[in-house]
């Protein structure tokens, strides 16, 4: 819907880059429809046979796992941009970085932080983890449920790059949906992950690269030991 917002602004009249800075406003346009309905659809969807879709999932999510998640949404982010990084994959799709520079270049940072870090998230969350997810859950196994929604939700984001990322994302949220049971789980997974990106973008933007290389290495040794934590919990449990 958000790209279909953007074509109407070009049939409007409007120059393609023109077009594109109201894209960020359509991306938060869309997910505020997309909510309500992708709540209604899982209230629906609870009703219908299956044990992921009428027992499964209802726990509780506790404060800890909070604060768990948005620091594990931060360093799968992070993690999984600097092994793209590394792969020299970003090299390969150079259009992507100009045309992520267009969209956001001059953007505040709480539209930003709203549209992007909030918004999508909770609307995403809902139609992939909430609706998709929870069905495959329902009719195959578990790995083939994560991946195929890890897939489903990389080829939604429309780019090649985009769509190892969001694959990697995706099938982390989903296992962590399944293992502790609550959709706040991937909700703030993900809004962990996307808020640091927008955080990042900014501070690319008024930060010298020296500084900000620092502040990465040292967020980096954070977020290697909380995915370390993580994973010896889920093991654990």
């Amino acid at each position: 819907m958000a790209q279909a917002l953007v074509v109407a602004l070009l049939v409007l009249g409007l120059g393609l880059g023109e077009a594109q800075k109201y894209s960020l406003v359509a991306t938060g346009v869309t997910g505020l429809l997309t909510i309500p309905i992708a709540w209604l659809l899982i209230k629906l969807d609870n009703r219908q046979p299956g044990f992921y879709r009428q027992r499964a999932f209802q726990r509780q999510i506790r404060p800890g796992e909070v604060i768990w998640m948005l620091l594990l949404g931060v360093s799968v982010c992070h993690l999984a941009n600097m092994l793209l990084a590394v792969l020299q994959i970003t090299r390969l799709f150079p259009g992507y970085e100009e045309l992520s520079e267009q969209v956001f270049t001059g953007q505040s940072f709480f539209s930003m932080m709203l549209w992007v870090g909030i918004v999508a998230p909770i609307a995403e969350e809902l139609i992939f983890r909430g609706l998709i997810f929870r069905r495959l859950l329902d009719d195959m196994r578990l790995g083939w449920a994560v991946g195929i929604s890890a897939f489903l939700f990389g080829v939604y984001h429309g780019n090649v790059l985009q769509f190892l990322y969001a694959g990697v994302l995706g099938a982390c949220f989903a296992y962590c949906y399944y293992r502790l049971g609550s959709l706040w789980a991937p909700i703030l997974l993900h809004i962990g992950a996307n808020s640091w990106s927008v955080i990042l973008t900014k501070l690319a933007e008024k930060v010298q690269s020296a500084q900000l290389g620092y502040f990465l290495l040292l967020a980096m040794g954070v977020e290697i030991v909380v995915v370390i934590f993580s994973v010896v919990r889920f093991c654990k449990n």
